[in-house]
């Protein structure tokens, strides 16, 4: 007895597994049939691509007393508030570095988000916190450039910068033309 039940149930297992699903497939060819097929049921082995800028935005850059150099997929903006409040008061930061991500970005436009603000006082210390009064430059603060013309972009803060508000929006680099290297006191 104990062996027609197990036979039966062999049979009916076997008989089950090879008819066809819904998609073709069967679960001799790789288990059960996903239930929710809209929804991934192991793990994903494709990640997003980072986002990388466009060559023509690659270099270095600088705008006044600042300078931008981005890479495929990140940059770093130095820039110096002056020597007049650090050399009155050693704790106030002389000079602030942003590294940012690139987010996004075309042929035309690229966003770049702060991934870490440091600051650099007269002493040559390097400190989180900038000791100037006022609101500054934070993890998360975003900006875009926009491509104007050969070394010529034009910055338009998304989120954040309260230094950078009401300030110059050009960054020049290689190949301005000399009409064009006054936008950014250069």
């Amino acid at each position: 007895m104990v062996a027609i039940v197990a036979t039966v149930i062999v049979a009916v297992v076997a008989a089950w597994c090879s008819k066809p699903t819904s998609g073709g497939a069967s679960w001799t060819t790789g288990g059960p049939p996903n239930p929710n097929p809209g929804i991934s049921s192991g793990a994903s082995s494709s990640t997003a691509a980072p986002a990388t800028a466009s060559g023509r935005f690659l270099g270095h850059w600088h705008v006044h007393d600042g300078s931008l150099d981005i890479t495929p997929t990140t940059a770093t903006i130095n820039s110096s508030p002056g020597a007049g409040p650090c050399m009155q008061n050693p704790q106030v930061a002389c000079s602030e570095s942003d590294t940012l991500t690139v987010v996004s970005g075309n042929d035309t436009e690229l966003t770049l988000t702060v991934t870490a603000v440091s600051y650099k006082l007269s002493s040559g210390q390097t400190t989180s916190v900038s000791g100037n009064a006022g609101p500054s430059t934070a993890v998360g603060d975003s900006v875009q450039l926009v491509w104007q013309a050969q070394g010529l972009l034009k910055q338009t803060v998304l989120n954040g910068f309260p230094g950078w508000q009401g300030g110059n929006p050009y960054w020049c680099g290689a190949g301005i033309s000399p009409g064009d290297q006054q936008l950014c006191g250069a």
